[in-house]
């Protein structure tokens, strides 16, 4: 099947969202993504959701979060960061 190139997790949330016919599918791996897009299912990272969470007013900030993530471990590029920042108005 897939799982060769992906984590356990990643693969059993695909299997779950397909099983529960999910809207979306959180992923933020690019081979993951890739894959779930393969199967169909609508894809987004955390940050695509920080993003959303900012236009709909449920957090007013997204550029504090994301540099707690990255001061926790989460790797994100400058021009990923600064495209982020930029769909967030920020």
């Amino acid at each position: 099947m897939y799982k060769a190139k992906l984590h356990d997790g990643e693969v059993e949330v695909m299997i779950l969202a397909q099983e529960r016919k999910a809207d979306l599918v959180i992923l933020d791996d690019n081979a993951a993504k890739k894959t779930a897009k393969y199967l169909g299912l609508s894809v987004t990272g955390t940050l695509g959701v920080l993003v959303k969470a900012k236009r709909q007013g449920i957090i007013k900030e997204v550029r504090p979060l994301l540099a707690e993530m990255r001061q926790k471990g989460f790797y994100v590029s400058n021009a990923v960061e600064q495209m982020v920042l930029e769909q967030a108005g920020e």
